[in-house]
């Protein structure tokens, strides 16, 4: 883990505010906004959970003397079964984290099949971390930013193996292969059609990879740097309650795509189709009888006037 002083507090600090302006740029205000918005939406429900800490510090500190530690148990469950209880853990805040997403939406009810979506999908990806982030630890200590000068001499060897360790999991599993399962299981579950999975995944990949880089970047940082190997993916599973609350609010609904929908789309666009061609047809025949009715009035305009009697005498 990163050994830690103010000093490397500092440059960590000043590293992530760059990263973050950077950020800040490539993304433009709205995305920005909005993710703040939604973290508004999310931070009261963690906020309570805060609060409700002290007494279960206390109620776990009753159990203790009475010979239960939740913690020491939570602790000895990942050494004994440390796959199901982080894919349990990861389940448990994914559901909580899309009830409160759900209960925002007025007027409509608790949508289960989103839940279990959200369930089984952040199983499989608590199972992917598991046999991955060993894998990423193991293959970037380092080497790569360390042959960079200006990194090489402003950061020690366990803070660039945190970096590089944190740009593989954002740059290499998240876009290849988070939102790929995202997509596909959650769509899966709630009922759409591999069709509307693809529109689904192209209207909201490029949105929600922005959010993505803007709140796990920090956090995976820190996860790779100070966080214990065995806690590394109930902390996550933790942080992640604020994040499926924003990709819940964001793409969890994959209603919009269903069939029923992708037909109602259809039919619209065939009926704008339609008037277009419609109209297309009937212009020309338009234009023409306005042509004709125009060159009768000046044919009308142009006919000869009789002779009046009076003249005709007069000659």
């Amino acid at each position: 883990m990163v050994s830690f002083n103010k000093e490397s507090f500092i440059r960590i600090v000043s590293l992530l505010a760059t990263l973050g302006t950077s950020l800040a740029f490539s993304l433009g205000p709205i995305e920005i906004q909005s993710t703040f918005e939604s973290l508004n939406h999310a931070l009261p429900h963690i906020n309570s959970a805060a609060h409700a800490l002290p007494h279960a510090r206390t109620a776990a500190s009753t159990l203790h003397h009475g010979g239960f530690d939740p913690l020491s148990t939570y602790k000895e469950l990942l050494k004994i079964h440390p796959l199901p209880t982080k894919m349990i853990t990861g389940a448990t805040l994914a559901v909580c984290g899309d009830a409160i997403a759900q209960s925002k939406v007025k007027e409509t009810d608790y949508d289960k099949q989103r839940a279990s979506s959200f369930a089984v999908f952040d199983m499989a990806y608590r199972a992917l971390q598991h046999n991955a982030f060993p894998v990423i630890v193991a293959a970037c200590h380092g080497q790569y930013l360390g042959s960079l000068p200006g990194l090489r001499d402003s950061f020690d060897a366990s803070q660039l193996a945190a970096m590089e360790q944190t740009l593989a999991s954002q740059l290499g599993i998240v876009p290849f292969l988070y939102y790929p399962a995202f997509f596909a299981l959650t769509g899966a579950i709630q009922g759409l059609t591999p069709s509307g999975a693809i529109t689904r995944a192209k209207d909201n990949f490029l949105p929600l990879m922005k959010r993505n880089l803007l709140f796990w970047i920090p956090v995976q940082f820190i996860q790779f740097g100070y966080i214990q190997e065995d806690l590394q993916i109930p902390f996550l599973s933790v942080c992640g309650l604020a994040w499926t609350f924003i990709l819940s609010m964001s793409a969890g609904n994959a209603k919009t795509y269903t069939a029923e929908k992708e037909v109602e789309k259809a039919m619209l666009a065939n009926t704008q189709v339609s008037v277009e061609e419609t109209t297309v047809v009937h212009l020309p025949a338009l234009a023409a009888l306005e042509e004709e009715e125009e060159m009768s009035v000046v044919r009308a305009s142009a006919k000869p006037v009789p002779p009046s009697p009076v003249l005709a005498e007069a000659r």
